[in-house]
């Protein structure tokens, strides 16, 4: 009986964290501390403030830098892959699209003419040319067509029993819609906007698609959200503790004005 109680209890622990082993790839210091960044597909470093943006090739050392005066603050960079991004002005509820210099592509959108009351949080999508939009005034998910210019889908009164809405986190996962809301209860979308989940994390928490899987940071690791357990946990490296973003099987953390790049074995 004893032997039995041993062995169970070694499966037990075994679930509570997976095999791993963190493999460290680079450091890159950050021109600005203050200023948010975000990494594209072809590793391309994006950061930015107030109305300006620069891009630096991490690779080559290229770097680019522009100022959009007429977007006021800019809300957000989107890359749409290694020769496009979308900037978004929630102050101005203008999307402009760059080329790979930093140069805008064509007339910047005016969400307000398009018949959008006020956006406040944009995703991309695995559909080329498409985006998702949240307008907050009917509480509105929008699937839009850059091309065309036109919703593709909608939803109103998207998060049925929250007043005020906040969304902290819009990201597809796989072909869901995830929406994280400031207060942390979590909405599941599927590609025809059909709410197929809900729940709640911890509000300080933050999702991340890894292996089609979703998973939430707390307590400097990644816990397996899929499982609803909570059972599966991955440490942070050491002196690691701010995850910002997970893309192709690469995980990027800040620290010091640094992002310290690193991959993992599981």
């Amino acid at each position: 009986m004893k032997w039995k109680l041993f062995f169970c209890s070694l499966i037990f622990l075994s679930t509570q964290s997976i095999a791993q082993v963190w493999e460290f790839e680079k450091e890159w210091r950050l021109t600005d501390t203050t200023q948010r960044w975000v990494i594209d597909e072809w590793g391309q470093l994006y950061q930015w403030q107030d109305n300006s943006i620069s891009l630096r090739n991490v690779q080559t050392g290229q770097l680019f830098h522009e100022s959009f005066k007429n977007f006021g603050d800019i809300t957000g960079v989107y890359p749409l892959n290694g020769l496009r991004s979308l900037i978004f002005s929630e102050e101005q509820q203008m999307i402009g699209i760059l080329d790979n210099t930093l140069q805008l592509q064509r007339t910047p959108l005016n969400l307000s003419e398009l018949g959008f009351e006020f956006v406040t949080a944009i995703a991309t999508s695995a559909r080329p040319d498409f985006i998702w939009l949240f307008d907050q005034y009917r509480s509105r998910l929008v699937l839009f067509n850059l091309q065309t210019m036109s919703k593709a889908q909608v939803l109103d009164n998207s998060f049925p029993g929250e007043k005020n809405v906040v969304i902290k986190q819009l990201f597809e996962e796989q072909s869901e819609l995830l929406c994280l809301l400031e207060n942390g209860q979590v909405f599941r979308f599927d590609r025809n906007l059909t709410l197929i989940d809900q729940f709640k994390i911890d509000p300080q928490a933050q999702l991340f698609s890894i292996k089609n899987q979703l998973w939430m940071t707390a307590n400097n690791s990644l816990k397996n959200v899929s499982t609803f357990q909570y059972t599966q946990s991955l440490a942070f490296p050491e002196g690691q503790d701010i995850l910002l973003q997970v893309f192709n099987e690469q995980y990027y953390f800040q620290k010091a004005g640094k992002i310290y790049v690193y991959k993992l074995k599981m």
